[in-house]
């Protein structure tokens, strides 16, 4: 007779964004499988959206939610749980603090200032590269294959942008040259005062080359015209089908501009949702632009944009 070992069951964790407050990042990691899913283990919260943006890779997950509802089921512990904005956090349908999840973590970003920042440092723990910048000035770091990451050791460089690390450990060397360092948000130059001295004279992000001001404007139903420089633009996105099918007929997902190397939001950039990118139909409610500072804009045309979409749809 052989006998199978009993698989435990799934454990949910949940991240709700709020509605209105910008977008959240957040990263998790379990020590045995870890899945995407609708579900929400109980939390009370509905919605829950599987979307293209939201990176899973093994046992580690990171993504982005704008006012939805991002869940996901995991057999194991959480190892790492770590959320960037206004959220709610759901373990089993319980709200949790996500800073008692875990271990702990440090996150180091270098925010350029226009001109090249070269940088390099040590750790006596784990490094990994990161999109979250840990409180820093600029919500959002790319991850560039450039930047080099070999054991505790790390080197790299940033223009205009941000590249950011999540540290577990102690930096134990740090240089910088040009730019800004801030570790866990608090402008950081070193350990114990440390050998970096490159003091940067603020990020350009959101400043436009000509001196006018960076703004936000929908162009029509599903595109924004972004005048400035930013390091990404998040388009909060209500999605539908349009058929009678069960369930909800519309959902809420998110399409982020900025996240590959050859998207670039500097000078005037018009930035389009792709057609059928969610579903059949799609009306873009408000857009977020995002560097050293970030502004929102809500569709000042959503509810004809709405009303026009559903006069397509279904009748039933």
């Amino acid at each position: 007779m052989t006998v199978r070992a009993q698989q435990s069951e799934w454990k949910h964790v949940v991240v709700s964004g709020t509605p209105g407050a910008g977008p959240v990042r957040y990263e998790l990691e379990a020590t045995d499988t870890l899945e995407k899913t609708t579900e929400t283990g109980g939390a009370p919260v509905d919605g829950a959206s599987v979307n293209a943006n939201d990176v899973l890779e093994g046992s580690f997950a990171s993504g982005v939610v704008v006012g939805g509802v991002d869940a996901y089921r995991y057999r194991g512990d959480l190892t790492l749980l770590s959320v960037d904005g206004d959220a709610t956090v759901y373990l089993d349908g319980t709200q949790t603090d996500p800073d008692s999840v875990g271990e702990d973590y440090d996150y180091l970003a270098v925010v350029g200032d226009g001109s090249k920042a070269d940088y390099s440092f040590e750790v006596d723990g784990d490094v990994a590269k990161t999109n979250m910048t840990g409180g820093a000035p600029t919500r959002y770091a790319s991850v560039q294959n450039a930047d080099g990451v070999d054991a505790g050791s790390v080197s790299g460089s940033v223009f205009g942008g941000t590249d950011a690390f999540r540290v577990a450990g102690d930096i134990t060397e740090f240089d910088l040259s040009g730019g800004t360092a801030y570790l866990n948000g608090q402008e950081y130059t070193g350990p114990s005062g440390g050998d970096g001295s490159g003091r940067g004279e603020g990020d350009n992000r959101g400043q436009t080359s000509d001196g006018s001001e960076p703004g936000v404007k929908f162009v029509d139903c599903t595109t924004v015209e972004v005048t400035g420089s930013f390091d990404q633009v998040s388009l909060s996105v209500l999605a539908s089908d349009g058929g009678c099918g069960p369930g909800p007929r519309f959902s809420e997902q998110e399409y982020v501009f900025g996240l590959n190397a050859d998207e670039v939001v500097e000078g005037t950039t018009t930035i389009s949702l792709p057609s059928g990118y969610f579903a059949a139909y799609q009306v873009v409610e408000s857009a977020t632009a995002e560097g050293t500072s970030s502004m929102s804009v809500s569709n000042p045309d959503a509810d004809a944009c709405r009303a026009e979409m559903e006069s397509q749809f279904e009748d039933c």
